[in-house]
């Protein structure tokens, strides 16, 4: 599975990234995705279209259990639909030795699992080798700016550092297709925002496909070109963000207003 390359005429879009042409084929297509686990009576994904466009920052909405997690796990090929079908740029990830390398999932890993007994300077040792568009100056000078002891094994290191290095791992991968799992969850907030600065910048240098789960609404919002809803497995919303903006609509007072269930408040 091979993304297309950067056309030479593309256009730029409104954050200065230049723009696939109209004839390349979405980053991300689900086709009336169902998605069921053993011994639960409901399907996690229930019927869920929807199409991204490659080079899309889009923000991933729901409330625990939406549905969420479920979605990205098809789109990193760690699980197959029970129906439906799941296209990146065009093709099947599933059992695709290309999609390894093409599509970075960053999630919190496992306090027992292999990636906390190793140390950051070992794990951006393996990226380098996994992902073809590593950049290691990169990856070295945001462990700096993030305070990231590289010589600690990550499970020594705090809730914030182990964070850290997680998004490292994503935003130097510059992958085709970069997936943020609750990826700063444990940062306090100067290191989320500067999180997001770094991850906008270099956006704007190196364009990708960006999906970005994320509980902290309001201080991603100002990035995503798009905002996709999920709630109880179903798509609630999918649409570009300049439209709403242009509205006047608050992604999180939007999002709040939809999925606030009868007889709940929020304050």
């Amino acid at each position: 599975m091979q993304p297309p390359a950067p056309s030479p005429h593309g256009d730029p879009d409104p954050t200065g990234a230049m723009a696939p042409p109209e004839s390349a084929p979405p980053a991300i297509e689900l086709i009336d995705v169902t998605l069921r686990y053993p011994r639960q009576k409901k399907p996690a994904l229930d019927g869920v279209s929807v199409s991204i466009p490659q080079n899309a920052l889009c923000g991933l909405l729901g409330r625990n259990a939406a549905g969420k997690t479920s979605l990205m796990a098809l789109l990193a090929a760690f699980r197959r639909p029970t129906a439906g079908s799941v296209r990146l740029w065009g093709q099947d990830p599933f059992e695709s030795p290309q999609a390894m390398s093409e599509v970075a999932f960053v999630y919190q890993w496992r306090e027992e699992g292999f990636a906390s007994y190793c140390k950051p300077r070992e794990l951006f040792a393996m990226a380098a080798h996994m992902r073809p568009r590593w950049d290691n100056a990169f990856a070295t000078r945001l462990a700096e700016r993030f305070d990231v002891p590289m010589r600690k094994s990550t499970s020594r290191l705090s809730k914030g550092q182990q964070a850290a290095v997680r998004c490292i791992l994503g935003l130097a991968a510059r992958a085709p297709l970069t997936i943020f799992d609750e990826a700063y969850l444990g940062m306090d907030a100067v290191y989320r925002k500067v999180f997001v600065d770094e991850l906008l910048q270099d956006y704007l240098k190196y364009p990708r496909t960006i999906l970005f789960s994320t509980h902290y609404i309001s201080e991603m919002e100002r990035l995503f070109t798009e905002a996709l809803m999920l709630d109880e497995g179903r798509v609630l919303l999918h649409d570009d963000c300049d439209v709403l903006r242009a509205k006047g609509m608050a992604l999180q007072d939007l999002f709040i207003s939809l999925t606030l269930k009868e007889g709940e408040s929020y304050e």
